[in-house]
């Protein structure tokens, strides 16, 4: 681990234990159940001090749990709401009703995503402050083409429909193409063999197989059908439950070696672990040394700036929602922007998973070097990966007692 990350660890762990000495247990009422959070983007700490690390945020509306009242700094008193978790009693009210909070990004039964998206559609798209001022070509801002918004709200004026971004500008309709998000998902693995392979293109040959050589056609496979490999029986050809298929015709899992850093029990189980491959352009999530869910991904392009770092990391964030974009980078021929990004989870600085709604090209590299997921596999990963979300919370750290999921990069993306 570099110096510079331990010195980061010791002051961290040094900086709870002076925040929980300095605690002092103060009496609150018995009624109090929970507390409501009654400001925007609370923020909650390690300790009780506003020079605590900050532990996560949590959204106006929901009702924390609460362990304890206890004296701190920088606020007349502090509640504990569970392990290294305090937030500061002007940003609560006491509530007699018990905890509950929404699981964040809520997203509205039978839908795939927790918001509309909309793409621009053309460099120098005008927005505006309000939807009137379309008609006296007053913007206030240009966007690029590609830039992705959160949908929030939808008018119409004199004949034109306008819809407002999470950011706040009006653009018409007529600019904007919607994103549908795919509908791809990887599979569930119930026995621990990872056999998982995907076909990579449309027609591919599923043939019958008498032990010697392939037969008759059984079936085309259509693309990302899913295939069960028994064993590579030569000449290019894999021996599936169903038959043989062209090892060329598909995308297979890989295993390698489980990380040194991977606790494992002695059967095997242990803590839960993500392995990205970026060669093959797949996932593989395990408990210890089993699988349990591989899919297909999207990781970054080959060239500067743009590779998934390959290593051992730990999530160190997770996010609701996150925008993201690159406009501080003045060495691209364009640059991008897209709105409220759901289920990121960062393992590498500003490198992390999250949920891809703008493409379906999962199996190939995509992006600009994160771990590009279906909306459905990142919503699953998400949920499945330490530390949890608490409901209510748009976003929870890490901690020593708390770590994040152990992300493995491996291999080598190729040149698209």
């Amino acid at each position: 681990m570099p110096i510079g990350r331990v010195i980061a660890l010791l002051a961290f762990v040094l900086a709870c234990a002076s925040h929980r000495a300095q605690a002092q247990d103060i009496s609150r009422p018995a009624w109090v159940r929970s507390l409501e959070v009654v400001q925007t983007g609370v923020t909650i700490r390690a300790g009780p001090s506003t020079h605590a690390p900050r532990r996560g945020t949590v959204r106006i509306g929901t009702f924390l749990p609460v362990e304890a009242r206890v004296r701190g700094m920088g606020c007349a008193s502090w509640y504990r709401i569970g392990v290294d978790q305090f937030v500061c009693e002007d940003l609560v009210a006491p509530s007699a009703d018990a905890p509950h909070g929404d699981a964040l990004p809520a997203v509205p039964a039978g839908e795939l995503l927790p918001r509309r998206y909309a793409f621009v559609a053309a460099d120098g798209t005008w927005a505006y402050a309000r939807p009137s001022d379309y008609f006296i070509d007053e913007m206030v801002e240009s966007l690029g083409r590609g830039f992705g918004l959160a949908v929030t709200e939808q008018v119409s004026q004199q004949g034109v429909t306008f819809f407002r971004s999470l950011g706040g500008v009006w653009v018409p309709s007529e600019v904007l193409r919607f994103a549908r998000g795919s509908l791809f998902e990887g599979v569930e693995i119930t026995e621990g063999r990872l056999d998982v392979a995907w076909v990579a293109r449309p027609n591919a040959e599923l043939r019958a197989w008498n032990g010697r050589a392939p037969g008759r056609l059984v079936r085309r496979l259509g693309r990302r059908d899913v295939v069960h490999v028994i064993e590579d029986v030569g000449r290019g050809l894999l021996r599936t439950s169903e038959g043989v298929v062209r090892a060329r015709d598909v995308i297979r899992t890989t295993s390698d070696a489980v990380p040194a850093e991977v606790r494992i029990d002695a059967e095997g189980g242990g803590e839960r672990w993500i392995d990205v491959d970026l060669t093959t352009q797949t996932l593989v999530a395990y408990e210890g040394s089993r699988p349990v869910f591989a899919t297909l991904v999207s990781t970054g392009r080959s060239g500067p700036g743009h590779e998934t770092p390959v290593g051992v990391h730990r999530i160190w964030v997770k996010l609701a929602e996150d925008t993201m974009d690159d406009l501080d980078r003045t060495d691209q021929e364009s640059n991008y922007a897209i709105e409220a990004v759901p289920w990121v989870q960062y393992f590498s600085e500003g490198i992390g998973l999250h949920a891809a709604f703008w493409h379906d090209d999962f199996g190939h590299p995509r992006s600009h070097g994160c771990v590009n997921l279906s909306p459905r596999d990142a919503r699953r990963l998400f949920a499945w990966t330490t530390p949890d979300l608490p409901p209510g919370w748009d976003a929870i750290l890490t901690t020593e007692t708390q770590l994040g999921t152990i992300v493995r990069v491996r291999g080598r993306a190729s040149r698209r």
